[in-house]
């Protein structure tokens, strides 16, 4: 067997055999130690795609869940992480948000905090720019109705106030945290009635946090309802340079308020 190199992987190439080869080389045991060597050739290594997710096994307030994911992955230009999704399938509203990094993000990492109904299997997807997409899995329970808000009055005057806190970098290039948060009621809209989860009133939640350095876009959390109210949110920058960090929410509604912080390095 030899190995031909192509771009970044190496991939073995078998010389050709006839049938009466083949058979030689089963009865042998050749090709059975071979073949082994062959599949972890083609593979991407382990270590790069291992989600790490991160919550309690038994969550105090339905409303409020804390998880962390994450992945230890390369972020550069050609290889990095594009996407992290969180969902519970079960749920009254399954999909609990989905954050978009880019190599300025510098790590594929957030935590944030979000309602659950029902509880049941945590379910988060990433998709890698060259190997695609890889899963985790973790269970959670929680009290019922955390997803049920129903019609709450909402208090129009106390939204925004958008907060921003920048961990000052030790040199060019290392990745910090970014805590921001914004006030929020974030209503699902949902309601419990005779034992069922019914609609009472239209959803109102931050649908979109973005995180910049100067103009460019650094990491996106696109939120449901299911986040939850007055979302804080942990988010990462790659400080390659001095600039102004900016931190942009969206409502569903369309309103939208943003805050700023210098970063030195």
């Amino acid at each position: 067997m030899r190995h031909v190199h192509r771009a970044d992987r190496v991939v073995a190439s078998w010389p050709l055999v006839d049938r009466r080869g083949w058979l030689a080389l089963a009865g042998s045991g050749l090709l059975a130690a071979a073949l082994p060597r062959l599949a972890c050739a083609q593979t991407a290594p382990e270590r790069d795609h291992r989600l790490q997710l991160e919550l309690p096994i038994l969550a105090e307030d339905a409303a409020a869940v804390p998880i962390q994911v994450s992945v230890d992955h390369p972020m550069e230009p050609d290889h990095f992480i594009r996407w992290i999704d969180v969902r519970i399938d079960r749920d009254p509203v399954p999909h609990k948000g989905r954050l978009v990094f880019t190599p300025a993000s510098g790590r594929a990492f957030a935590a944030f905090t979000f309602r659950s109904g029902t509880g049941g299997v945590v379910k988060a997807t990433a998709e890698c720019s060259r190997h695609g997409q890889f899963t985790a899995t973790r269970e959670v329970r929680v009290a019922d109705g955390g997803c049920a808000t129903g019609s709450e009055v909402v208090n129009r005057d106390r939204m925004g106030q958008p907060q921003l806190r920048v961990a000052r970098p030790g040199r060019a290039g290392e990745v910090v945290e970014i805590r921001t948060k914004v006030d929020f009621p974030s209503h699902t809209g949902l309601a419990t009635r005779g034992g069922k989860i019914v609609r009472d009133a239209p959803e109102l939640y931050i649908r979109q946090a973005q995180l910049y350095l100067d103009d460019q876009l650094v990491t996106e959390f696109q939120m449901t309802s299911a986040v939850s109210p007055n979302p804080m949110l942990r988010l990462p920058l790659r400080a390659t340079k001095s600039g102004t960090v900016r931190a942009v929410f969206v409502s569903s509604e369309g309103q939208r308020w943003e805050t700023t912080q210098p970063v030195r390095v």
